[in-house]
């Protein structure tokens, strides 16, 4: 069984994980049932109110050597573009969060440095990964890009959740593929497009 704990952001703002929608973060722990070892995450949650005005940050996160001339998305990966800048990553973790199997988290370290990666928190609407699946639009995806023991670099805020589609999955062999989109956000409020967003990973 999943168990979840509550953490601090900055001192400040305190994370729940709650319904198995909201955030996850990329701090791994274990807990054991019956032998098996369950990876459980917290991330942050967004305690930003709605404002007037967001404010868009033309200036792309820094690209990665390592990802710039990867067209192709290979297994346990995934990849994005801010602006003109491509960052990328592996996905070392992908696993579903209820019976339905059709909430599901996957989670990574990025290849532009050690103390960055990628975590996704994803809903998909009435479908779950129990047969074959194409172009599944997911009702709600949670986007959180980690430095960690530092202040987040891009999260996604409640009311704003990015596009996220499965554009394949194979039952039989576990691996899904797909796209994502949306708006994520800076510790100072800054919005910046992430796009051109892809994955690749088996789920278990």
């Amino acid at each position: 069984m999943l168990s979840f704990k509550f953490d601090t952001i900055n001192g400040a703002a305190i994370c729940l994980f709650a319904g198995l929608v909201a955030m996850l973060s990329c701090e791994k722990e274990y807990s054991y049932e019956g032998g098996n070892s369950v990876p459980v995450v917290i991330i942050p949650v967004d305690t930003t109110g709605n404002e007037d005005t967001v404010i868009l940050d033309p200036g792309a996160l820094p690209s990665c050597a390592a990802c710039t001339g990867a067209t192709d998305i290979p297994l346990s990966s995934w990849s994005f573009n801010t602006g003109d800048s491509k960052l990328c990553g592996q996905v070392d973790t992908a696993f579903v969060l209820n019976l339905e199997r059709s909430t599901f988290t996957f989670f990574g370290p990025s290849f532009c440095g050690a103390d960055t990666g990628l975590v996704f928190t994803v809903s998909l609407s009435g479908r779950g990964f129990t047969q074959d699946m194409q172009n599944v639009v997911a009702g709600n995806a949670v986007f959180y890009y980690y430095n960690t023991n530092r202040p987040y670099i891009l999260l996604s805020h409640a009311d704003q959740s990015f596009t996220f589609i499965v554009s394949e999955y194979s039952h039989s062999t576990k691996i899904a593929t797909g796209t994502f989109s949306g708006t994520g956000f800076r510790v100072d409020g800054r919005a910046v497009n992430v796009t051109n967003g892809k994955f690749k990973f088996r789920i278990v």
